[in-house]
């Protein structure tokens, strides 16, 4: 027992008689028995291993020890703290209220815990979550110590960071993205409203982009968007913003139009790409065709805006390209088109043509199917199976997508009772939920109804809201979820990392499991920030107690990437595309499914 006493020594006493105290044994020096020496082992071990940093403070709260792990994220020794209180790391961004706060939770509770900025000692402000707890001695009550563990935040609110900056900015260009510019469009609208103000979207489209994109290569294409957003940017006023929408289009927005002189900044940002551009030593000429849109006489919000600035920019492209158009209410045909397409749409439900097909949910650790996600597809009359990317877009804008959502709940409800019927349960399906079926406040009425309908058992419902959902309304949606909730009905957030509602919702909402976005999957064993991201997301759903999805999985190494990493769950082509309902249960029933 020679080793394990000498271990053993290694805690400080206090320590080791407060744990011989608890244990109804005590401990003296050279008084150890083999069984209490054993425990004081595995604590001296834990005391010197673990990545937590430790501290023991006396009852009057000065250290009398601390751990490996609390000089390495400090950079304080244990000699240079001994006899000092804690408050030697304090790092002066927290009001005397706090700590005050902080004490009287410890004197009534026995315990804290939070997070808090502290310094170390070179100066650097660091945050960690800080856990206090009084120990007592059984026999008096009184407080004999104080352990407080904490943990370094650094890295992790740093990935957490990057996951803000990468769901608001194009990862090639650094340029905001549709979902920024979408809310910086809203503001200016909201402002224009009030002050009887104009506000302008300029949409950029280059010409034969493809060519010139293949004919550089990837990377080539690549460096070349990036010097382009330059140039365009540079146009641009710090008021304004230029946006990347995707692949080769851009879009600025002129908060107070009313100011600007529309026609000559269109033929200023065709001159930003007049020059050649040289990529690895080679020209690259490159044009544009531009759209423009103003607030209130082309529409009077975002997307209609959007709509609008595209087809006068698709008419600049008819009329020749290196041009710029207005939109007109009489202005192209791609325009009458979409009016023909959400008609058709709106009738679409009442005449049978929208279908469901199912992709499956797979769980990383069994390799079981544990469900699908029910994705709409829509059977035009004449034009077969149309793609959701047109059809979706334009059901969102017009709020048509609040009839489609309830439709889809209903059928996706009827399947799962109709498979578990058939013995192969349970199987959970997802549905995806829109603000909009928020918005006319029937998404409560529509789930229960959709339950009660088809029999389904409300635990195999999930229901899949993005981050921008919940920030609709937060408070009305909120109270809307704890109910179904307690119905047993499970709740996920959709495309995790590209919105941004905050830690506080998914406490407040009690998600059950976070879907992590395709594009941070997808580049997770090229890109190092993501797979940082990635990781953070996955660490930060264990601490809160919930579950992790990975989108878009399509290859065998993205599929064990998430595995190592923790991810609990996964969906994508490598399982399996969206299939009807027979197809996905003949998959099911197929050996090695």
């Amino acid at each position: 027992m020679t080793d394990s006493v000498t271990a053993a020594d290694t805690l400080p006493m206090g320590l080791m008689r407060g744990f011989g105290v608890r244990n109804g044994m005590d401990v003296q020096a050279g008084a150890l028995t083999p069984e209490l020496a054993h425990q004081l082992v595995v604590l001296a071990t834990v005391w010197d291993e673990t990545h937590d940093a430790i501290v023991l403070t006396d009852a009057a709260n000065r250290i009398i020890s601390v751990n490996p792990a609390f000089e390495r994220i400090t950079g304080y020794t244990e000699h240079e703290v001994l006899g000092h209180t804690p408050a030697m790391l304090a790092s002066g961004r927290h009001p005397p209220s706090f700590y005050a706060a902080m004490w009287v939770a410890i004197q009534a509770q026995g315990r804290w815990e939070g997070e808090v900025l502290n310094r170390r000692k070179d100066g650097s402000v660091y945050p960690e979550r800080l856990r206090i707890t009084a120990l007592l001695d059984p026999r008096t009550g009184d407080v004999v110590n104080y352990l407080a563990t904490f943990a370094d935040l650094s890295q992790q609110k740093a990935a957490q960071r990057k996951a803000v900056r990468r769901a608001s900015f194009d990862h090639l260009t650094g340029l905001p993205n549709q979902m920024l510019l979408r809310d910086r469009a809203g503001q200016a609208i909201a402002q224009a409203q009030g002050s009887h103000g104009q506000v302008a979207l300029l949409v950029l489209d280059l010409d034969h982009f493809k060519a010139v994109n293949d004919s550089l290569g990837h990377a080539g294409g690549d460096e070349l968007l990036r010097q382009i957003s330059h140039s365009l940017a540079a146009v641009a006023s710090s008021t304004e913003t230029l946006s990347r929408r995707g692949g080769d289009e851009f879009v600025f927005l002129f908060p107070h139009a009313e100011r600007t002189d529309l026609r000559l900044m269109a033929q200023r940002v065709l001159l930003a790409l007049a020059d050649p551009f040289t990529v690895n030593g080679r020209e690259a000429v490159v044009s544009a065709s531009v759209g423009v849109a103003v607030y209130p006489t082309d529409g009077v919000d975002f997307d209609t805006l959007l709509n609008n600035a595209e087809s006068a920019m698709y008419q600049a492209k008819d009329a020749g390209r290196r041009c710029a158009r207005f939109f007109t209410e009489e202005m192209n045909q791609g325009a009458r088109d979409r009016m023909a397409l959400v008609g058709d749409l709106a009738r679409a439900t009442k005449r049978g043509e929208l279908r469901l097909h199912y992709q499956p949910l797979v769980n990383l650790v069994t390799s079981e199917v544990i469900g699908a996600e029910a994705l709409v597809r829509w059977e035009r009359p004449g034009m077969g199976l149309v793609p959701p990317g047109m059809f979706i877009p334009a059901a969102e804008s017009t709020g048509l997508i609040a009839e489609i959502g309830e439709w889809v709940l209903n059928e996706a409800c009827k399947q799962v009772r109709i498979w578990t019927d058939m013995g192969l349960g349970p199987l959970k399906v997802a549905v995806n939920v829109s603000a909009w079926q928020f918005r006319q406040g029937l998404l409560e009425q529509q789930v229960n109804e959709a339950l009660l309908q088809s029999g389904c058992d409300p635990h195999l419902l999930e229901l899949e809201l993005t981050e921008s959902t919940l920030m609709v309304q937060p408070e009305e949606v909120t109270a809307v979820v704890l109910r179904l909730k307690q119905r047993g009905v499970q709740l996920s957030i959709d495309d995790f990392g590209t919105g941004y509602s905050s830690l506080a919702y998914l406490r407040k909402l009690a998600v059950d499991k976070i879907k992590i976005d395709q594009s941070f999957v997808r580049d997770l064993t090229s890109d190092p920030d993501g797979a940082a991201i990635v990781r953070a997301v996955i660490q930060m759903a264990r601490s809160l107690g919930l579950r992790t999805l990975g989108e878009g999985v399509e290859t065998q190494v993205n599929r064990r990437a998430l595995q190592v990493l923790g991810c609990d769950y996964a969906q994508g082509y490598f399982f399996g595309k969206p299939m009807p309902a027979d197809e996905f249960v003949a998959a099911l029933k197929r050996p090695n499914a």
